[in-house]
C-alpha cells in the first residue's frame, strides 16, 4: 500500500480529521516523494531496457565484434 493509498483511503473515513495541516503537508510531501520514486524507477528501467535492446541489435548486426 502506497503513501497516497493510505491518504485517500484515511480521507474517504475521516480518520485524517483529527491531524493537524502539519502533519497533512508532511503526508503530502511524502506522497509527492514516493511519487518522484516511482517515475525515477520507472525512467531507469525504460533506460536498461533500451540499453540491452541496442545491445542485442548491435551484437546482431556484428557477431564477432
Amino acid at each position: 500500500m502506497t503513501i497516497v493509498d493510505v491518504i485517500d483511503s484515511a480521507g474517504e473515513q475521516r480518520s485524517l480529521a483529527p491531524l493537524g495541516e502539519v502533519e497533512r503537508r508532511w503526508l503530502r510531501f511524502l506522497a509527492s516523494q514516493e511519487a518522484r520514486y516511482v517515475r525515477e524507477q520507472d525512467e531507469a528501467a525504460i533506460g536498461a531496457e533500451d540499453y540491452w535492446e541496442q545491445a542485442e541489435e548491435a551484437c546482431s548486426i556484428d557477431p564477432i565484434g
